[in-house]
């Protein structure tokens, strides 16, 4: 049973231009979503929404099994029973950890909420810092401080903004795997806001994509990943390029410059001749073994990535794709090479 719904809302910061236009989306009970999109793309409306600093124009939220947003009503965040942690983390500098931890509490007996900060302590990897003020936390240690405060009162979920934006990438990665540990321990149901694709992918049950103030697409990684949508969500969900293929009725394989391939259909399939493009991830593409023939490319760049090259090469007919070669067979710029497809199903798009 869903734990959020986000029931065709609408809203935003003038009645003739919606930010969020008829957005629906829900969160399992104890599911994790991430929310990903470019920039002005809706993320923050739709938090403040479903925070409670937004009234709605049109639609519902409802959370459990109660209404906590719709037109003409908006719980304020404190009677929503959310959990709330900023990218700023809005931690208070004047009180210890324990102090900042106790703040959700008030409404416990003394008894209560020392069990319950020693809890959250010990599940946060804390409790030697107990005395400490946030200033003298890494911060690795200011987030863990922020989310054990979010999850002091027990919500009925946590809302995420950007947490980890400011983090450099281990540190980000390790808080990552801590706090997914951390909220499974809590059965705690969250959405992320987040524009970084990977920290969505490593946070998340499921993904959504949010453009134009609608979700464009809604699933597990993988399904997003191998099965995106539309275009818009493909340029988004990890990186490709699209290839012209040419269709024929009848066929089970498109023709490429690879030759002859298999397209997985994200649409209907066309009913007569016609060009179509096919979406080949980085990951498709490998250097050809000595006799295999195929197919002739340019090396037009070459970036050395740590575990792999990151690669731009261009066709004989100009069309450039990109390529994540292993590094110890990664050709230089300039060079002139053969490369095949791997095989497989390839996502599809009717021109």
């Amino acid at each position: 049973m869903p734990r959020l719904v986000v029931d065709a809302i609408s809203t935003g910061y003038s009645p003739d231009h919606p930010v969020l236009n008829g957005l629906s989306l829900s969160v399992e009970n104890g599911g994790r979503l991430a929310l990903v999109g470019a920039s002005g793309s809706g993320k923050t409306t739709l938090f403040r929404a479903l925070a409670g600093f937004m009234d709605i124009s049109a639609g519902r939220i409802s959370l459990g099994n109660r209404v906590i947003s719709e037109p003409g009503l908006t719980l304020n965040p404190e009677r929503r029973g959310v959990g709330l942690v900023f990218q700023d983390l809005a931690l208070f500098p004047h009180m210890t950890v324990e102090r900042n931890l106790r703040y959700g509490l008030r409404g416990l007996s003394a008894g209560d909420a020392v069990r319950r900060v020693d809890e959250l302590l010990d599940l946060t990897s804390l409790r030697d810092f107990r005395d400490t003020l946030p200033e003298a936390l890494s911060g690795g240690q200011q987030q863990r401080v922020a989310l054990a405060r979010a999850l002091a009162p027990r919500p009925a979920i946590l809302l995420l903004d950007e947490p980890f934006s400011s983090l450099d990438l281990e540190t980000r990665l390790r808080l990552l795997h801590a706090v997914t540990d951390i909220l499974d321990a809590e059965q705690m149901t969250a959405l992320l806001v987040t524009h970084d694709q990977g920290e969505a992918f490593a946070f998340a049950d499921e993904v959504a994509v949010i453009g134009g103030g609608r979700i464009e697409q809604a699933g597990p990684p993988k399904s997003l990943y191998a099965m995106p949508a539309s275009r818009e969500v493909a340029r988004f969900i990890g990186e490709g390029s699209f290839l012209h293929a040419n269709f024929a009725p009848g066929a089970m394989t498109v023709e490429t410059p690879f030759g002859a391939v298999m397209p997985r259909w994200i649409e209907e399939p066309p009913s007569s001749a016609e060009r179509i493009e096919i979406l080949i991830r980085p990951e498709d593409l490998s250097l050809a073994l000595q006799g295999d023939e195929g197919t002739h490319v340019r090396v037009l760049s070459y970036r050395y990535m740590g575990s792999f090259v990151d690669l731009m090469v261009a066709l004989d007919d100009g069309q450039q794709l990109h390529w994540h070669s292993p590094v110890m067979t990664a050709p230089s710029a300039g060079a002139d090479v053969r490369v095949t497809l791997k095989g497989g199903l390839y996502p599809a798009f009717r021109q």
